[in-house]
């Protein structure tokens, strides 16, 4: 019986957090912590740190060592040696079948080598790029996160002016088959009223569906039910300062990842291309080896026994004379790679200018595009209003009565749409010149009410 105080208690925080609203930084941290591609990326960036370890890792010394046990056997001839003041002397040692040992240990550490040169080079641009992917894809969550939840957002406020244009439009139905009942309106005014209706039940129906679907996207990219989002509130959307589109275009070519990427993409094909040639180039090594080889067993002699031990400390030069062209062919080939990759970096650059210069000019002239939409807005609602009015008194008809609904509805889904669609444009822009972060979407998250 204590506990339930205690229970009570918890419960009632478990509600009253689920009736708190959803703001953009909430939707984008759940959806951090479960998506599968961004969980994919971050796997691929862990194998970075497995790649500048194999970049070390090729200079540092290979150590071996073998052993053999076996049958064997051996012939031994020696011939003008000298022996206990004589000269001229002969030894011959034959083992025909005997028990053979074998150990040998060797250390070689690269000390020149073009082609381990360029692999290392290769692996760390290898890791360079995966942590360049990793930003592209924290990028792509905040993109998608934002557009999934404005989605949610536009889709339930559209419904929510259609319904409401719905209910107007029947009201006036219903007002107009009341007239007609008495000889004040026509029966091409009920038609017209339910041919109106109609259509906005479709539209309703449409959108509901509409909402659905973009309710699923939410929750499989989130793993939450999309209640109570927070949509934007009516204040000024535009960032304050905003530079020239000159200025993002230069902070794109700079930083934007695909263009890193790209370039980074580039620099390991000229290294492939270096690797290659390598392949006829000189490599001194430092080597260090030891070998010992013992065989006892008969002969034809009789018994005998054979130890031979061997060992050296130095250095061991390598010089491949000639490929038959081999090397030089492919060589010429990862050449031309090269020069394919730098014309697509090109087209990149192009692509994130146009992005860039997409954006901004969407953002430059957003607040004037607001101003003109709320204008539209007051009028068309000053317009239903008077309509509304001179329809009672018989001086507007019903059509142009259902028509100001209509276009006070259109004026305000597109005020609400551009809402939407500025907000996205700032992330937009900041994605394309490569400074999309949570810092970014803190700024947008402030524009929701």
């Amino acid at each position: 019986m204590k506990r339930l105080p205690l229970i009570a208690a918890l419960a009632l925080a478990g509600i009253t957090s689920a009736a708190h609203a959803a703001d953009l930084m909430g939707a984008w941290q759940a959806a951090l912590a479960r998506d599968p591609e961004i969980a994919a990326a971050r796997a691929l960036h862990e194998q970075a740190t497995f790649r500048q370890e194999q970049a070390k890792a090729l200079w540092a010394p290979m150590v071996s060592a073998g052993g053999a046990v076996g049958i064997g056997g051996s012939d031994s001839r020696t011939k003008g040696a000298e022996a206990m003041g004589q000269s001229d002397v002969t030894f011959k040692t034959n083992v025909n079948a005997g028990a053979l040992t074998r150990a040998s240990i060797g250390a070689q550490k690269a000390w020149i080598s073009p082609e381990r040169e360029a692999q290392s080079k290769q692996l760390e641009l290898s890791a360079q790029i995966a942590q360049t992917q990793w930003q592209q894809a924290q990028q792509t969550l905040i993109m998608r996160t934002a557009q999934r939840y404005f989605d949610v957002v536009g889709a339930e406020q559209t419904l929510t002016v259609l319904q409401r244009q719905q209910k107007a439009m029947q009201q006036a139905a219903a007002e107009i088959s009341k007239r007609q009942s008495v000889g004040d309106a026509s029966v091409m005014d009920v038609q017209e009223a339910n041919a109106r209706v109609s259509e906005i039940r479709a539209h309703v129906l449409t959108f509901e569906n509409n909402l659905a679907t973009k309710k699923v996207a939410y929750r499989q990219l989130t793993g939450q039910e999309p209640t109570q989002l927070l949509p934007i509130a009516t204040i000024n959307l535009t960032p304050a300062n905003l530079a020239d589109a000159h200025t993002w275009v230069q902070r794109a070519k700079q930083q934007s990842p695909s263009v890193q990427m790209m370039g980074l993409q580039q620099a390991i094909q000229s290294q492939e291309a270096k690797r290659v040639k390598a392949g006829n180039a000189m490599t001194v090594d430092w080597v260090a080896q030891a070998q010992m080889d013992r065989l006892s067993g008969q002969g034809m002699y009789g018994s005998a026994s054979n130890q031979m031990a061997q060992y050296m400390v130095g250095i061991q030069l390598n010089a491949p004379l000639s490929s038959g062209g081999m090397v030089e062919s492919r060589e010429r080939e990862a050449l031309k790679q090269v020069e394919k990759l730098r014309y697509d970096q090109e087209a990149v650059e192009q692509q994130v200018e146009q992005q860039v210069r997409d954006a901004w000019q969407s953002l430059s002239t957003a607040q004037a595009r607001l101003q003109a939409l709320t204008q539209s807005e007051q009028a068309s609602k000053a317009r239903l209003s008077a309509t509304r009015q001179a329809h009672r008194t018989g001086a507007r008809t019903t059509n142009e009565l259902l028509g100001a609904e209509h276009d006070a509805a259109q004026a305000e889904l597109a005020l609400l749409q551009l809402r939407i669609q500025t907000a996205m444009d700032q992330l937009r822009l900041a994605a394309a010149s490569g400074e999309l972060g949570e810092a970014q979407l803190r700024q947008v998250n402030a524009l929701l009410k």
